[in-house]
């Protein structure tokens, strides 16, 4: 476990390193309590992992929250299968923010901690920007940003925003063509 308050006590190869950003189930456009549904997405974060390691890309970062972050960091672990090379990197905003979970999502959360091959708390406490900062620590750490986004108006695409700005390469899987495309039934 890697603690990165006061300073950047963990840096990447940017230029090998990919992160997530993406929403939380509630934000989808479908229904991901619907399995199929959700393994359909998962699958489509699979392929982008496979398309970024293909191309040289070794390192991904996921911000740890429910949805997108942690579906993509299980897409990781299953693709170190067939690229060993690879490696996860956990980045939680502050100390003890997965207690806050339900059971079930918790159990997901520190499955995945223990799988990892790293794992950095940015800081002790929570503060009204640790969010902010986590996004931006990750897109600083990357060349690569694969969003998984519908609402233009959320953190989600914030985070696509600054990455943009930051001339970070960003790969968006568009949430809604996806509903579209496969005739999700929405909510």
């Amino acid at each position: 476990m890697i603690y990165a308050e006061g300073g950047p006590a963990f840096l990447t190869d940017a230029r090998t390193t990919a992160c997530f950003t993406g929403h939380r189930p509630e934000k989808f456009p479908f229904d991901t309590s619907v399995k199929l549904f959700r393994d359909m997405i998962a699958s489509v974060i699979y392929l982008h992992i496979c398309d970024a390691a293909a191309e040289g890309y070794v390192t991904f970062i996921s911000g740890m929250q429910r949805g997108t972050d942690i579906w993509a960091a299980q897409e990781v672990i299953k693709a170190k299968k067939a690229y060993p090379e690879i490696k996860l990197v956990c980045v939680c905003p502050f100390e003890g923010e997965e207690l806050k979970r339900s059971p079930n999502d918790r159990r997901e959360y520190e499955e995945i901690a223990a799988l990892c091959d790293s794992f950095v708390i940015l800081q002790r406490e929570f503060t009204r920007d640790c969010y902010t900062k986590r996004n931006r620590f990750m897109v600083d750490n990357s060349s690569l940003v694969i969003a998984a986004a519908a609402d233009r108006h959320s953190g989600t695409w914030q985070t696509v925003n600054y990455a943009r700005k930051c001339g970070v390469r960003v790969d968006v899987i568009d949430l809604e063509r996806f509903a579209e495309d496969y005739g999700l039934d929405r909510y």
